[in-house]
């Protein structure tokens, strides 16, 4: 019998894990730059807890892993890390805001394809007790830093306000139609147009509202509101924070339905491929803990963003091994141990030969493994205290005394 990973999961072997590592570590490192501290929380929930979100209640048992333990408690995986936060927002007391990031897994019951997953990394930011639109610029200006920081160039941040397109949408729509109508407008990207304007009529909704909603593309052309003014005083901030070129206002963006209260975001990779979103949610912590909280926060699918790193080569050659330490004639292995030792102790990741395997076959392994440098160490290198460093790119080779080893490859970096 041969095993393979459950549908809409996957291994990550260790070439790919360490793209993932360090894309994570990207994340971490910008999130508590911005000053947003890390919370760890189960991987799974109550199920009363993972229904509460957006009012979907029982029908949410269909879009996530669902199961009884033995003491017949209804329980679920987690789908999302903003559910897990309102949970210990509404049962702790912090100082606030509370500005917390989680790097972790989530699963979703969805149907697997391309770039997506049943199970698959989030990274997420959220302030807690903040009703300042800073608060919003400030998450989304970290998500910049993160994106600027691993490589992405042409990306873009959709942005709307739910007030504004409530606003616009009560107008033209029955008050009872409205939810519908922003179920439908939600597909458009899946869709297109046609489907769109197709589904509208379909539940008699005037199919005309989606062509009005596209020809309102400037904030300008919207009518004075409160949504509006949001609206302006998040793009004077984001001007302050150097952003305003990455963001680009779109009316039709929905980003769910009861659970989003006014701005809303989504991450776009360019060629329609989304990475991530959120937005301002001030009514869930109440509905889960009924403590008035407001929050906003947004989240980056790790796993989307891994795929479009490696589809567009933006990874260097990253090994987590820094150096091979190879046994040549006349070294003990008690020498290579010894060398191994001191190189670890100052930081620097090394291997060693564990197979008993001849010179030119440690070397093989060494570049098969694509492990960037080797040392040599044999009764030569000993007696005269002097260490062959290969650079298994360039080729080029050194002889060094044991601390410039050392000093060369703290250099070099990771």
């Amino acid at each position: 019998m041969k095993f393979q990973p459950a549908k809409g999961t996957r291994d990550l072997l260790p070439e790919d894990a360490i793209k993932m590592q360090k894309i994570m570590q990207t994340c971490r490192d910008v999130f508590e730059k911005y000053g947003f501290e890390p919370l760890i929380t189960p991987a799974f929930e109550s199920f009363d807890l993972l229904a509460a979100k957006g009012g979907y209640g029982e029908a949410v048992k269909d879009e996530i892993y669902y199961f009884k333990d033995k003491s017949d408690r209804e329980l679920g995986l987690r789908f999302d890390l903003t559910i897990p936060l309102a949970r210990v927002a509404s049962s702790n007391s912090f100082s606030k805001p509370f500005k917390r990031y989680a790097v972790d897994k989530v699963w979703r019951y969805d149907q697997p394809q391309a770039k997506r997953w049943r199970e698959f990394f989030q990274a997420d930011i959220d302030v807690v007790g903040s009703k300042s639109l800073l608060s919003d610029v400030e998450c989304l200006a970290a998500i910049c830093e993160v994106l600027d920081k691993l490589g992405f160039k042409d990306y873009q941040i959709r942005i709307n306000n739910r007030k504004v397109l409530e606003e616009f949408v009560k107008k033209i729509v029955d008050p009872d139609k409205v939810i519908e109508a922003f179920r439908t407008i939600d597909k458009l990207d899946k869709v297109g147009l046609e489907g769109v304007e197709a589904e509208l009529k379909s539940k008699n909704i005037p199919e005309s509202l989606i062509s009005k909603l596209l020809a309102v593309r400037e904030i300008e052309k919207i009518e004075d509101s409160e949504g509006r003014k949001e609206l302006d005083g998040f793009f004077e901030l984001v001007k302050e924070f150097g952003i305003y070129e990455k963001l680009r206002f779109d009316i039709t963006l929905v980003r769910g339905l009861e659970y989003y209260t006014s701005m809303v975001y989504e991450v776009n990779l360019g060629a329609n491929v989304s990475c991530g979103g959120g937005g301002r949610y001030d009514n869930l912590i109440k509905i889960i803990g009924s403590v008035d909280l407001p929050a906003t926060g947004i989240s980056l699918g790790l796993d989307r963003i891994l795929e479009v790193m490696k589809e567009n080569k933006m990874f260097d050659d990253v090994k987590s091994t820094k150096v091979f330490v190879i046994s040549a004639e006349g070294a003990a292995r008690n020498d290579i141990i010894k060398i191994a030792r001191e190189l670890r102790e100052n930081d620097i990741n090394v291997q060693m030969d564990v197979m008993d395997r001849n010179f030119s076959k440690q070397l093989e392994y060494a570049s098969n493994s694509k492990i960037p440098y080797v040392m040599i160490v044999g009764k030569e290198e000993l007696n005269k205290k002097e260490f062959k460093l290969k650079d298994m790119k360039t080729g080029e080779q050194k002889e060094l005394k044991l601390k410039d080893v050392i000093s060369s490859l703290k250099i070099k970096g990771d």
